[in-house]
């Protein structure tokens, strides 16, 4: 009888914890820019501004007009740099990061990528302050990039998710974040 009860205790408990545990969403869309890319995106997020060349979306309602985020907030941002294009990849990732103190490094091969899809992204997790530290007389709120950067062809695309540290939701939004740059096509 022990036995069974530690079963159906664990089983429970187990059940609790992978239900109980938030995951990326599944109802995804399309968005297709004027400049030839395409992404899909997490429905439940909510696509911010009406720029047909970038997608901006943000995980909740709320924040200022302009593209800011509040905290428990992040936004990913999907675009293609014309200005780079056939430049090196480390050129553009040199432009992200200037400023910044880079946590993390990491390059991630996308075995769905097919023809037109990014085959390798370089994620960069960095850090910056949220508001230039010379503009606050107290401490300052830091916030997290991690970009994804890739190319197809000659061009060069950036996916930015910015969120602020400390976020309990940072590991969802990185699995997001991830998912839209594995879905990118040219």
């Amino acid at each position: 009888m022990n036995i069974r009860f530690s079963t159906v205790a664990c089983l429970a408990l187990t059940a609790g914890l992978v239900f109980g545990q938030e995951r990326a969403p599944d109802n995804w869309k399309q968005f297709k820019s004027t400049t030839g890319f395409s992404v899909k995106y997490p429905g439940s997020w909510f696509k911010k501004g009406t720029s047909t060349d970038r997608l901006t979306i943000l995980s909740s309602r709320g924040g200022a007009d302009a593209i800011i985020i509040e905290r428990g907030q992040a936004m990913i941002t999907v675009k293609e740099e014309e200005k780079y294009t056939g430049s090196t990849p480390s050129q553009v990732i040199d432009h992200y990061t200037q400023g910044t103190d880079v946590l993390s490094r990491q390059n991630i091969r996308n075995e769905r990528a097919g023809m037109h899809g990014c085959r390798d992204l370089e994620q960069i997790v960095s850090k910056e302050p949220a508001v230039p530290p010379e503009d606050v007389p107290r401490s300052v709120p830091y916030m997290i990039s991690t970009e994804y950067f890739c190319n197809i062809g000659r061009r060069e695309y950036v996916i930015v998710l910015r969120n602020f540290e400390g976020d309990e939701k940072q590991r969802i939004y990185r699995q997001v974040a991830l998912r839209v740059a594995e879905s990118l096509r040219r």
